[in-house]
């Protein structure tokens, strides 16, 4: 096993006592005898009715022509872009445009006159679309199985007690 020598151990405290010697002066230069007092960091000012307050909202999931819930959000979502960046979207095409570019599968079919009418450069109603887009893709009969249960059980009742009562009368 070797032994280090006193020699190129002192010459290593040196080297170190005098990285140390700099480091202090560098920190002392930094950090000088009397500081000036912190600063205090600078409040933003309150929000008024002049200063907007920024928000940034996500993308709109993709939607895929999946109909009832998932399309009322995917609504909503578009909604909440054009009314929350309105110096995004100037007109009603340019709306339409951003809600196609997140239909997929069945939904972008079902999309292609509108996507045709914005490469024509044809006046579009955002409205319309959305009507047209609520129309093709919420459940408007989302109570029609709730009804169709209850007929059931009503002609089921109904036919048992004529069965029954057919089975009551005497033969002839």
């Amino acid at each position: 096993m070797l032994q280090p020598s006193f020699h190129s151990n002192s010459t290593c405290l040196q080297t170190l006592c005098q990285t140390q010697a700099r480091l202090d002066a560098a920190v002392g230069q930094q950090n000088p005898q009397n500081p000036a007092p912190p600063q205090q960091p600078q409040q933003a000012p309150a929000p008024t009715a002049s200063t907007p307050i920024s928000i940034v909202l996500a993308k709109p999931q993709p939607f895929d022509g999946t109909r009832g819930v998932l399309a009322k959000v995917f609504v909503g979502q578009i909604g909440l872009h054009a009314i929350t960046y309105p110096e995004r979207f100037p007109d009603d095409s340019s709306k339409v445009a951003f809600a196609i570019s997140f239909m997929t599968d069945y939904a972008a079919t079902c999309s292609q006159p509108y996507l045709t009418k914005i490469f024509n450069r044809e006046a579009m109603v955002f409205s319309e679309f959305i009507d047209d887009f609520k129309y093709s893709f919420l459940n408007h009969n989302r109570h029609h199985p709730a009804e169709v249960a209850l007929q059931n059980l009503c002609h089921r009742n109904c036919v048992n007690l004529h069965s029954g009562f057919q089975l009551a009368r005497p033969h002839c």
